[in-house]
């Protein structure tokens, strides 16, 4: 198995991760352009491009995520999200689709992600900020190169199932809904890399396993896409080392008096098991950085578009942040 032991702290040089800053991938609207803002977003989405709505109430900001879920036949995925905010346990509902943001401890960062992972190949990711006073905070939107060799060599988490005979009509339904597994498709792959394996019955068996990342379909722009997901970037010890040199080169990390390791930095350390290659400047080609204010909605393409924030300093304000994925 990969070893989890790492050294990342003597390794964490000053470098400049050359990730090109593109405003003109901003579309900026004002509430005023509320009545005509869903066709201007849902054009700029099949474009590639973010949205960026100013001054909405958490009511209005709430209808327009519906409104441009349904428009790309995402209603139901917006639903199902929220209704598993408060489930898992991590996050709480706020509104009728929108849930809280993980918390951190003082100093963590969140490393850029497309949320979710390739079986829930969840398509839209919103924030909406209720309050932002503090001294950071900042989200960074970085946008996926579809051409990189690292897709090659980087790894996701994912369930495979094994059968000793062809499952019916049935057992694959029940196995999408119990097990969250798509059969045939999720049929264990001779290059997994098996991390553990449980019988569900004498024919049945389930495998957690590191797999190659695959496309998954954008109904956005309506092709098979790579996406970086959550499944893929929190098993990578690179990608913090990456993230950390990013915010380093960019002036834009707080560093705690008391010298916390740069491990420590890290809100998804648990989950980290090896050196998967993760390069930013290969993976992503451009960026987004926006200090969002109080009434600002933003929405991307969770598939195009990761999702990342640096770090602020104790006590400087409060930060209050609220996220819906469909």
């Amino acid at each position: 198995m990969i070893n989890i032991q790492d050294n990342l702290g003597s390794a964490l040089a000053k470098s400049n991760i050359g990730i090109p800053e593109d405003r003109s991938r901003l579309v900026t609207l004002t509430r005023d352009e509320i009545v005509r803002s869903e066709d201007i977003i849902s054009d700029s989405l099949r474009k590639d491009q973010v949205a960026l709505v100013q001054g909405l109430t958490p009511e209005e900001a709430s209808g327009l995520m519906f409104s441009i879920a349904q428009e790309f036949g995402l209603s139901d995925s917006l639903n199902l999200q929220a209704a598993l905010a408060s489930s898992l346990g991590h996050r709480e509902n706020v509104g009728k689709y929108y849930m809280s943001v993980n918390k951190r401890e003082d100093y963590q960062i969140v490393c850029p992600h497309s949320e979710g992972g390739s079986f829930a190949n969840l398509q839209l990711a919103s924030f909406y900020c209720y309050e932002n006073s503090t001294d950071g905070g900042e989200t960074i939107l970085m946008n996926t190169s579809q051409s990189t060799r690292l897709w090659q060599t980087l790894k996701e988490k994912v369930k495979r199932g094994q059968s000793t005979r062809e499952l019916t009509p049935s057992e694959i339904r029940q196995a999408k809904v119990m097990l969250r597994l798509n059969m045939p498709e999720d049929t264990l792959k001779e290059d997994d890399e098996i991390i553990s394996k449980t019988s569900i019955n004498p024919v049945f068996s389930l495998y957690k396993v590191l797999a190659k990342p695959r496309k998954t379909y954008s109904q956005i722009l309506q092709r098979e896409l790579f996406a970086y997901w959550t499944t893929i970037e929190t098993l990578d010890l690179d990608s913090l080392h990456e993230f950390h040199q990013f915010l380093v080169s960019q002036d834009m990390l707080r560093i705690s008096p008391d010298g916390i390791p740069v491990e420590k930095l890290d809100d998804d350390a648990e989950f980290r098991i090896g050196h998967f290659g993760s390069k930013y400047d290969e993976l992503f080609k451009s960026k987004i950085t926006h200090k969002l204010k109080p009434g600002d909605f933003v929405i991307a393409n969770n598939m195009t578009w990761t999702h990342a924030v640096n770090n602020w300093t104790p006590g400087s304000g409060v930060r209050k942040l609220v996220a819906a994925f469909a």
